[in-house]
């Protein structure tokens, strides 16, 4: 310990100005880079939160807004598109920002739209107005779906997902980035009595949106909305006991919520079927999609 002590005391004196001179340069140097590390800290929490936003998208609404966020056909409206991040606000006449548009809509839901051209309302979803999610997760998914906005503001007109809404005062086939579209087809029929054939009556009620027909429905190979039809034939022979495949599939397009597949989310399939096909398009659906050659 001796041998660490100093005597002089202009070596002291000498020896703490530079331990101060050091003390400054080191300080000088965390104050230099703190704007860079702060950046760096902030762009990581931003990170975080559309990584905690994307579970919590999976688990919650991908089975109606799509796994892509592009929706599903009758089901719910696209958020990755184009024509939402530039003219959804415009539609609905809202004068804030997107951003705070998209939390809003997620936090209150839209519990006030009794009826609605999609099969599924949008829940309440924060747990201020009675939903499952707390404010945090709330934002963590906004954050989420606002991180679609360079993807979506790519898309070309033919690629963006848009399905127009037609309860808001811009007429719908104005409901696009580029030329106007002809009206979106209506699955009425053309004449009173008109029996619609059954591929495109699968299209027209948005069926293609949750099921696919060109895919087997497997352990390994699920359909993440519905059931995927290409081995419905097999399948639906062995859902319910005491049922033909024919009289479940029947049961499932005018009664969905008497059984729902493992799995699968209550609710999504929509239940007016009965009331918007007539009997002889049911029967003629049902028999196409138990067509293996269909």
């Amino acid at each position: 310990m001796q041998g660490l002590f100093v005597k002089s005391p202009i070596l002291k004196i000498a020896l703490g100005i530079l331990g101060a001179l050091g003390c400054i340069i080191l300080l000088g140097l965390v104050l230099l880079t703190e704007d860079v590390r702060m950046a760096d800290q902030t762009d990581n929490w931003a990170a975080r939160e559309i990584e905690n936003g994307a579970l919590l998208y999976a688990n919650n609404c991908a089975s109606c807004h799509g796994p892509d966020g592009k929706g599903l056909p009758g089901v719910a409206p696209a958020l990755n598109s184009h024509y939402f991040f530039t003219n959804r606000l415009e539609d609905v006449g809202y004068i804030g920002s997107l951003e705070d548009f998209v939390r809003l809509t997620i936090a209150a839901g839209r519990p006030s739209k009794a009826s609605s051209q999609w099969a599924q309302k949008m829940p309440t979803w924060g747990s201020q107005f009675g939903g499952p999610m707390r404010g945090d997760q709330v934002i963590e998914v906004t954050k989420f779906v606002m991180n679609y906005q360079d993807d979506a503001l790519a898309q070309t007109p033919e690629e963006d997902p848009f399905q127009p809404f037609k309860d808001v005062r811009k007429p719908v086939n104005e409901q696009t980035i580029g030329e106007p579209k002809e009206a979106v087809e209506s699955a009425a029929p053309a004449e009173a009595g008109a029996v619609r054939a059954p591929d495109q009556l699968f299209s027209a009620m948005a069926c293609l949106g949750c099921h696919m027909l060109d895919q087997e429905q497997s352990t390994t190979n699920r359909g993440l909305v519905g059931p995927n039809f290409g081995n419905l034939a097999e399948n639906a022979a062995t859902r319910v006991a005491g049922l033909s495949a024919e009289e479940y599939v029947y049961q499932s397009i005018t009664e969905p919520a008497a059984f729902v597949v493992e799995g699968y989310t209550p609710g999504i399939m929509p239940a007016t079927f009965a009331e918007t096909l007539s009997e002889e398009e049911i029967r003629g659906l049902v028999a196409w999609l138990l067509d293996p050659a269909r």
